[in-house]
């Protein structure tokens, strides 16, 4: 599977969203919370579908790229 990813802001480096073609209308984003200590995501289409906090961004793209492969196999 494909995942593009995008900063959400291009001034911001520590925030980004990625979507798949395999996944209409399902978008997940990753930042960095203010002080830098957790990343966090979420993954969301017309409602929240999973979220969670990582200590590092590697560990939260991971668990995006996961939840994006868990619901691909559901469909």
């Amino acid at each position: 599977m494909e995942i593009v990813w995008k900063r959400t802001w291009p001034d911001r480096d520590n925030d980004g969203t990625a979507t798949t073609d395999a996944l209409p209308g399902i978008s997940a984003r990753t930042y960095l919370e203010n002080g830098g200590r957790h990343w966090y995501w979420f993954v969301n289409g017309k409602a929240a579908i999973s979220r969670g906090q990582e200590d590092t961004k590697e560990a939260a793209k991971a668990a995006v790229e996961a939840e994006f492969e868990r619901l691909a196999a559901e469909r």
